[in-house]
């Protein structure tokens, strides 16, 4: 069976009869709440086919929320302890869902009665057994030198996702619904640049990420792109995607494209958060890199933005990839040729065939490719000044901020 929890389960009980259950999905973040409306349903068909004694002796015919909170008031013997660990077997047994999703929705039906006051308790050996789960498959483990190759790959949206992703660490769904206006503010800033507190998705927690030398002339391109676009409301998001999902696929087909292989591994944005946690962890303390990227910390470990900004700045060398200014040079050159190319009718899908069909596996026999291809399609003074012109430019841009992370070091 599909991993995913599908939504095509039909409703298993009565609208009218889930007050209670309601109360507590609407307490819930959206996609939070969608997920465990559908794990209610799976514990209710499980109920019903494995019904309590208080249902037998009351001749229940279907259980609800609130069946279910009257029960737990006279469940002396721990019942429903015993009912949500037979559940999470359950799953993995009978609906064949992977040790991960089943332990999943345990713990969503746990946070049911912790809601209605009336929690579960468990023995240590018990909660063990909820909380442990094992995923089938491991994420894959980015270096730097993979981020590079990615990145110099991509276009400005994709360069966006890679450098602001493993700049701030975010979790996707927080990183897909960055605004214009969270970042804006700060782009005259040396970096890292702190973006300030950033509320997460999680409840109550706040993430205080920095944007560092890599991110910083990408962020100012999106910002630029938008302006283009009409898009200059504070609340405009720098990514249009309606789900952070379409953050993984883009990685996967980067990294493809860039030739790196995963084997057994799963490539997803998440890797982007892990690629910087192990970095900040070598060089702060727990509760720093935790604020950093939005974890829960004590309420008395937080620290100044001022604070953080520096044990940050230690971890630049290694999580910054355009580093030699060389480099930078040649990120630029391409860029510029491939935006003069694009004005001139090319399309981005055109641009990717003829490296393709050139094989090229390095930034200099792209430039060669794209100087040569520029050199058919333009007039020679005209072609020379806007790619003298846009060079300039996006050089600019870039080799200040290495100039500035350089200052740091």
């Amino acid at each position: 069976m599909n991993e995913k929890i599908e939504n095509s389960i039909g409703p298993l009980i009565d609208e009218e009869k889930l007050n209670k259950t309601q109360e507590w999905l609407q307490s819930q973040k959206k996609h939070t709440a969608a997920a465990y409306k559908n794990y209610w349903r799976y514990f209710i068909e499980f109920l019903n086919k494995n019904p309590t004694g208080y249902m037998i002796e009351n001749k229940i015919l279907e259980a609800t929320g609130e069946t279910i909170l009257e029960e737990r008031k006279t469940d002396t013997g721990h019942q429903f302890e015993r009912k949500v660990l037979e559940f999470k077997a359950w799953m993995r047994e009978v609906k064949k869902f992977a040790d991960y999703t089943a332990t999943t929705a345990a713990m969503a039906i746990r946070s049911f009665f912790a809601f209605h006051y009336v929690e579960l308790k468990y023995r240590k050996t018990e909660r063990e057994r909820l909380r442990e789960r094992t995923r089938k498959t491991e994420d894959y483990r980015f270096t730097k030198g993979d981020l590079y190759k990615m990145f110099i790959t991509g276009n400005l949206v994709e360069r966006y996702i890679v450098s602001a992703g493993k700049s701030f660490g975010l979790r996707a769904g927080d990183f897909v619904k960055l605004t214009r206006g969270d970042l804006e503010p700060y782009l005259n800033r040396e970096p890292p640049i702190s973006i300030g507190e950033y509320n997460t998705e999680k409840r109550g927690v706040t993430a205080y990420p920095f944007i560092d030398p890599d991110a910083l002339p990408i962020i100012k391109a999106m910002i630029s792109k938008m302006d283009k676009e009409g898009r200059t409301n504070p609340t405009d998001r720098i990514l249009s995607y309606a789900s952070d999902t379409e953050l993984s696929r883009i990685l996967r087909n980067l990294a493809a494209k860039s030739g790196i292989v995963p084997g057994s591994k799963r490539i997803r944005f998440h890797g982007m958060r892990k690629f910087l946690i192990d970095h900040l962890s070598s060089v702060m303390s727990e509760s720093k890199w935790k604020q950093i990227v939005g974890k829960v910390i004590a309420e008395g470990a937080y620290v100044s933005a001022d604070s953080l900004r520096d044990d940050y700045s230690k971890v630049l060398p290694e999580t910054c990839f355009a580093t030699v200014q060389s480099d930078v040079q040649k990120i630029a050159n391409k860029e510029a040729l491939e935006t003069m190319l694009k004005m001139f009718g090319l399309t981005p899908g055109d641009i990717r065939d003829m490296y393709k069909a050139r094989k090229t596996k390095t930034l200099d026999e792209e430039i060669a490719i794209l100087e040569e291809e520029s050199g058919k399609r333009s007039p020679a003074a005209g072609g020379l000044a806007f790619r003298q012109t846009a060079t300039e430019e996006i050089a600019k841009m870039l080799l200040d901020a290495i100039r500035m992370v350089k200052e740091k070091q």
